[in-house]
């Protein structure tokens, strides 16, 4: 059973370094960590999330379709 408090913890795990140093999360890995505690969500439905619940996180490239990559801007953290 899908439950809201989940949705936090799975995108924490979702996060991982780039060869640059910066932390970074794909929009597919945070839909792979919510599908792993029965969260179905759309890759659009992932992005709006990013988007309202962490607007420390600023898009990296602006490309065509869902999958989008996202990393924490300077002194940011996760809400």
């Amino acid at each position: 059973m899908a439950r809201d408090y989940e949705i936090k913890p799975a995108f924490v795990q979702a996060i991982t370094l780039d060869r640059l140093g910066r932390q970074i999360v794909t929009t597919s890995a945070f839909q792979a960590k919510l599908e792993a505690v029965n969260h179905h969500w759309t890759l659009q439905q992932c992005n709006q999330w990013i988007r309202r619940e962490q607007n420390m996180f600023m898009e990296l490239a602006t490309e065509n379709g869902d999958n989008r990559t996202y990393a924490l801007r300077n002194m940011g953290y996760v809400r």
